[in-house]
């Protein structure tokens, strides 16, 4: 994968992404019930952020529920994609290979954490409406830099767009931040006790989301 891009050019909170974010959140508002909750927990300085990952649409919803950028490590065959691709350069990313353990995009994520910024990741590896085992690669990365685990819950967005679908549907999507948790410790079962608590708390807000009413389509 190359060289370790240089990390100012992922720092840039430029006036047209800050004014995107903001045109952004009026329509998630608009369209989708859009809440943000539990803003106040999310630490300044660099941290990972975990979360569950039900929706292809996932990234968009982070990315203007919090008030910075977050490099979330992706598949690169993404960024070949037409229009997906463009959006994730524009924004930010760190590509990573499937199916092997990526050093390089370690190395990188590491990188961006050493100079102050928020990576993120979804443990399960793919989108997924349904609990998948985790990978600890996340407290990995936060062991490593020794920065805090930031456990964040997309609720409703599979709903919004799931798998297959083509036209997003009109449902409720909350995204829901909970308490950081400490660096772990630098051994495998550390680092996946740290894993295990944050998808514990993740999956549990799952269950704890208002009744839903049956989706619509967006014309």
């Amino acid at each position: 994968m190359g060289a370790v891009r240089p990390p100012d050019a992922w720092s840039r909170n430029t006036p047209l992404l800050r004014a995107t974010r903001a045109c952004l959140r009026v329509v998630l508002r608009l369209l989708f019930r859009f809440r943000i909750e539990g803003l106040s927990q999310f630490p300044a300085g660099p941290a990972v952020v975990v979360a569950n990952h039900p929706s292809a649409l996932d990234p968009v919803f982070i990315g203007v529920a919090v008030s910075e950028r977050v490099l979330f490590l992706a598949a690169e065959e993404y960024l070949t994609w037409r229009g997906v691709g463009w959006a994730m350069r524009a924004y930010g990313c760190i590509p990573v290979r499937r199916d092997e353990t990526d050093t390089s995009a370690i190395r990188e994520a590491v990188e961006a954490l050493d100079r102050g910024l928020k990576v993120g990741v979804f443990p399960e590896g793919q989108i997924t409406p349904a609990p998948r085992p985790v990978k600890r690669g996340a407290a990995l990365l936060a062991a490593r830099a020794r920065v805090p685990l930031v456990p964040l819950a997309v609720i409703g967005s599979g709903e919004v767009f799931p798998l297959g679908a083509k036209v997003p549907r009109l449902a409720r999507v909350t995204v829901r931040i909970g308490t950081p948790l400490p660096p772990p410790g630098p051994g495998r079962d550390a680092q996946q006790a740290a894993m295990d608590a944050v998808m514990d708390w993740i999956r549990a807000q799952q269950d704890l989301r208002p009744a839903r009413r049956t989706p619509r389509y967006l014309p």
